[in-house]
């Protein structure tokens, strides 16, 4: 009877957390970065390998062989950041089974399928249909956090179950090496995770297995140099290695402006990473893994939970230290988070005190809300702003031809939709008929555009398309920019 509810619920979150991931993949807001890697993984397919080498590869191989199959552009590379998503749950699941039950590996599958993780402004954004879910998109995230989780699972169960009486290769040494090519999958689709190691080399010692570190451990070192060599070949070795390197260190030391609660940054504070996952989870299911971690601490804790903590540790450190912190990074750590709260919640239920069992019960309640908004937002999505620009500024009137100044967005979020009609306004050059203004502080209006827009707004109509301001000019005036001036001209003179 209980294996069948289990069977019958299991099922059902699967299915709800299939839906999250796959469905309506495409209609999601596009992300800047999703055209640089997916067009560096159609490169590196065709044997080009010089883009993007400022982050590892295999992301971008994956990428790059779904576009062979699926075709080339960003929805075939979004498939592979689902099912990573869908595999981390499934791994989350076949791991806890047994040192929480399955009922608590159901919850930590099920949180991590069904919790919202938004990479808008604030997690309020993701009922417009902008930004459901960060691992819906073809970014690096997804793939390095579904290789990291597998690693360590698989890592514990080397720790517990590869005694040295075993013979079979595949329950000792051959575990090891196993999650040694997956932590090398994961550091070579983002570098971040590569301080989870620290989570994997303290097993051996958790489970007093010492003879662990010198076969496990020349496995493991073997298994993760093998694929290192083997996915960096392509791209340069060495070479690619150190300009990657180069790079990174060159983007910490000179950070990265963000906006957090009104204020301007250009070195992101240490506490940036937390007012993310705020913004993009919502307080209430913040509150809820909060209180799950702090049980997890506190009542009875044991080896996973020494586990789980030391990886969510250690990638927390690591990007609470970097002075660069984007919306998505969070990613990285929401799985260590959300199993170590599932691991509180269901021992905390399982206290002799009255009272406890409907504590766990409204917790995991508080989270049902977050998870129902998620399934109708994913089933309502739709596109937002610039791939919606050409269709309301026709209907707005606006002739096709006119050129489109585009300030507030990188050029690689907006030019797939516009083509060589928009430009940006940092250094404006020429006739301009429409005005657009989106929200990425890192690339202001030009001060004469703006001045303009300021001063004479009688000459402009105005209007919203999702997160873009539009400013179309009246008549038949055209604003002509040129660098730092910018004037209001006809097509017979000023």
């Amino acid at each position: 009877m209980r294996r069948g509810l289990l069977a019958t619920a299991f099922v059902l979150v699967a299915l709800l957390g299939a839906f999250v991931a796959f469905w309506h993949l495409g209609r999601q807001t596009p992300h800047t970065d999703e055209f640089t890697y997916t067009g560096a993984g159609w490169q590196y397919v065709h044997g080009l390998f010089t883009a993007n080498l400022e982050h590892p590869p295999t992301a971008k191989y994956l990428f790059g062989a779904a576009e062979l199959v699926l075709g080339v552009g960003v929805p075939a590379a979004r498939l592979v950041a689902a099912l990573a998503s869908f595999a981390t749950g499934l791994v989350l699941f076949v791991w806890l089974r047994r040192p929480i039950g399955p009922w608590g590996a159901l919850l930590a599958a099920g949180w991590w399928w069904l919790t919202p993780r938004s990479d808008s402004p604030t997690w309020a954004d993701v009922a417009s249909g902008a930004a459901a879910r960060i691992d819906r998109l073809a970014l690096l995230e997804p793939v390095m956090t579904c290789f990291a989780v597998a690693a360590v699972a698989v890592a514990w169960h080397a720790a517990t179950r590869g005694g040295p009486g075993e013979r079979r290769w595949w329950t000792g040494t051959g575990w090891w090496a196993l999650s040694g090519v997956l932590l090398a999958l994961s550091v070579t689709s983002k570098v971040s995770t590569a301080v989870v190691v620290l989570a994997i080399v303290t097993l051996p010692a958790l489970f007093r297995r010492w003879r662990a570190y010198a076969t496990g451990g020349a496995a493991a070192v073997l298994g993760f140099a093998v694929v290192f060599v083997a996915v960096y070949l392509p791209v340069g070795g060495l070479r690619a290695i150190d300009y990657m390197l180069a790079f990174q260190s060159a983007h910490d030391t000179d950070g990265h402006e963000i906006t957090l609660l009104g204020q301007r940054y250009e070195l992101a504070p240490w506490w940036a990473n937390f007012v993310r996952v705020v913004d993009g989870v919502g307080w209430p299911t913040v509150a809820v893994l909060v209180v799950g971690i702090v049980a997890a601490l506190v009542v009875r804790p044991d080896r996973l939970v020494a586990v789980l903590a030391i990886a969510l540790g250690s990638l927390v450190v690591f990007y609470c230290t970097s002075n660069v912190s984007l919306p998505h990074y969070y990613q990285a750590w929401m799985p260590w988070a959300i199993a170590l709260a599932a691991t509180g919640v269901v021992r905390t239920a399982r206290l002799r005190p009255p009272g406890t069992t409907v504590v766990a019960v409204v917790l995991v309640a508080v989270t049902l809300l977050p998870a129902a908004v998620l399934v109708r937002t994913v089933a309502e999505s739709r596109v937002t702003g610039f791939p919606r620009l050409a269709p309301a500024l026709a209907a707005e009137g606006v002739p096709a031809g006119d050129r489109i100044l585009v300030a507030g967005a990188a050029q690689a979020s907006f030019l797939t939709f516009t083509g060589n009609r928009a430009a940006p306004a940092e250094l404006p050059h020429g006739d301009f008929g429409v005005v657009v203004e989106a929200t990425d502080s890192r690339f202001p209006m030009n001060p004469a555009v703006q001045r303009l827009l300021v001063d004479e707004p009688q000459r402009f109509r105005t209007f919203r398309v999702d997160f873009l301001r539009v400013w179309v000019v009246r008549g038949d005036a055209l604003l002509h920019a040129e660098g730092d001036t910018a004037t209001l001209v006809t097509p017979s003179g000023p």
